[in-house]
């Protein structure tokens, strides 16, 4: 008897663990100097946080009243649709960012459920409006990263960019993970130059000598951005969890051309039916400030013949010659 008692109290202790978790909370260590609406951000990620704690803890959907507009309403919607996730810590200690648009927090940790493990810890980042409502929820790219792109600018505009830039991509992997077909599809100029690439490997030669030679080669297809969103749809339509991770990004600002910036990156795309590794890059085009534009998007295997792809093999803004129409007035 005294040892099915041991055993049901090993049991029940992660349960008592993350009961107390319903109460976790926010505490806006630097950046904001209004205390009152300083008091209504850390208010408001509180409620979230405990809302997302206790739907994973019941099963249920997260029962939000205050505190989100309906925009970041309908983003938690679809996030929890791929995903259930809980905040594992009780207190977090964040600065706040100040945006264009409002405030940022970022680096909140959470726990995606439905992720593979090992790729279960992850962290958000929260938009909050002017009068502190969340009104975006978007998954960050590691700290250190963002921290290297921002140390790089070389002017305020740069600046600026830079942290447009991060907040797009951010975005831009959220909508991957919460199958937002839409706002992809809003990124991309329609006129956008998409290639795919492929390794295959072609059939050796009888002569041993050549079968030791390298056979694997890539091969690039050229797609438009409406063949591209389609053929996306049928891969969010075929699979129920899709969790895209971001890593080695790096921003260069065209030395002329200064609203165009390219963005590499390292994409580990893992979902129900596939996975795969490559270097992903995003020609961005900030002509309109407001809405900036995908203008190339690229794909690469990150391995060939069992090598990592050199960084001068990696598509580049070098790559791409860049002519814009004349307007007259």
């Amino acid at each position: 008897m005294k040892k099915v008692k041991l055993i049901l109290l090993f049991v029940l202790i992660p349960l008592f663990s993350f009961a107390q978790l319903e109460d976790t909370k926010l505490v806006i260590t630097d950046g904001l100097d209004n205390a009152s609406l300083k008091a209504v951000m850390e208010n408001n990620v509180s409620l979230f946080l405990k809302a997302c704690n206790v739907a994973v803890m019941e099963g249920e959907k997260p029962d939000i009243e205050e505190g989100l507009t309906k925009d970041a309403e309908e983003v938690l919607k679809e996030m929890w649709k791929m995903s259930p996730m809980s905040c594992p810590v009780s207190t977090v200690e964040e600065v706040c960012l100040q945006t264009s648009e409002g405030y940022q927090v970022r680096n909140i940790p959470v726990t995606m459920m439905a992720a593979a493990e090992g790729e279960q810890d992850q962290e958000l980042v929260l938009h909050f409006t002017s009068s502190g409502l969340i009104d975006n929820i978007s998954i960050a790219l590691e700290e250190h990263r963002y921290k290297d792109i921002i140390a790089e600018h070389e002017s305020v505009e740069d600046l600026y960019r830079r942290q447009v830039i991060i907040d797009f991509v951010e975005n831009y992997r959220t909508a991957y993970n919460r199958k937002d077909l839409s706002y992809i599809e809003s990124v991309f100029s329609d006129n956008a130059l998409i290639l795919t690439g492929k390794v295959i490997r072609e059939k050796p030669k009888s002569d041993y000598a050549m079968r030791a030679l390298s056979r694997e080669k890539i091969v690039y297809q050229k797609r438009t951005k409406k063949e591209y969103i389609s053929n996306l749809k049928k891969v969010f339509k075929s699979n129920k969890y899709i969790n895209v991770l971001f890593d080695e990004v790096e921003v260069i600002q065209h030395p002329k051309l200064t609203d165009i910036y390219g963005v590499t990156l390292k994409q580990e795309w893992n979902s129900d039916r596939y996975r795969d590794v490559g270097f992903i890059f995003l020609m961005i085009d900030f002509q309109d400030e407001m809405h900036p534009l995908i203008q190339v998007r690229t794909w690469q295997p990150e391995k060939l013949d069992g090598k990592v792809l050199a960084r001068e093999e990696v598509f580049n803004l070098g790559d791409f010659d860049i002519v814009r129409a004349l307007v007259n007035d």
